[in-house]
């Protein structure tokens, strides 16, 4: 069995469609999807980033992006109650159940709550309502949210993938390579098979480029 690391975060739509698409993946692949649920938001405060929701033209193209997306793999789509929002909650249930039988399940549970149910993440009575649908405890919840080991698990998984170069999500880790977004899952895929070769000493190459110019750091008009 192929196992693949797959960092991601509710707050990020494309997760949400690289989760819909991973069972089928994991079917006809044999991979066994390592979750490493992430905070988004550090990995682009890290890198002096914002996220596409935070950047108004960015935001428009995003959800007629994700309208297409969504339509043309078959899932259905109605957007949380606001975005962004807080996911840390959900990543930390993640976090809670993400070594045990049915982890991908719940993952992408969480994901269609908000993203092809238009539920709300930020609330505990919902997220305590999907774990408890996939069969999972979900007594006590919100306590154990709170425990200082879950909490650390969270942040040694974002700071891990700050180390490994990610910068977004979805983003799969496969022999040394970064495939970012759902819509590199099939050059993942081709990857895995062979189809695909490795970027090799031509990546090398080019990551030696140097840089001809630099733009003067430009304020962000529309926040």
């Amino acid at each position: 069995m192929i196992q693949v690391p797959f960092y991601f975060d509710f707050i990020s739509p494309y997760s949400w469609l690289a989760l819909t698409q991973a069972p089928k993946m994991s079917t006809r692949l044999g991979i066994r999807w390592e979750l490493r649920p992430v905070v988004y938001a550090k990995l682009l405060e890290a890198h002096g980033l914002l996220g596409p929701g935070e950047v108004p033209a960015k935001r428009k193209a995003m959800f007629a992006d994700l309208l297409r997306c969504s339509h043309l793999l078959g899932q259905p789509f109605s957007g949380p109650p606001a975005h962004p929002f807080r996911s840390l909650q959900a990543l930390r249930i993640a976090c809670l159940f993400r070594k045990q039988d049915g982890a991908l399940d719940l993952c992408l549970a969480l994901a269609n709550a908000a993203w092809a149910e238009g539920r709300d993440l930020t609330d505990m009575a919902v997220l305590a309502e999907v774990v408890a649908a996939q069969g999972l405890p979900a007594e006590g919840l919100e306590e154990r949210l709170q425990e200082p080991d879950l909490k650390a698990d969270l942040r040694a998984l974002t700071d891990g993938a700050l180390a490994a170069g990610v910068f977004g999500v979805p983003t799969f880790l496969h022999d040394g390579e970064l495939f970012w977004g759902h819509d590199r899952m099939e050059h993942l895929e081709k990857r895995i098979t062979g189809d695909l070769p490795p970027a090799g000493e031509q990546l090398k190459e080019l990551q030696r480029l140097r840089r001809g110019t630099d733009r003067p750091s430009l304020p962000v008009k529309g926040k």
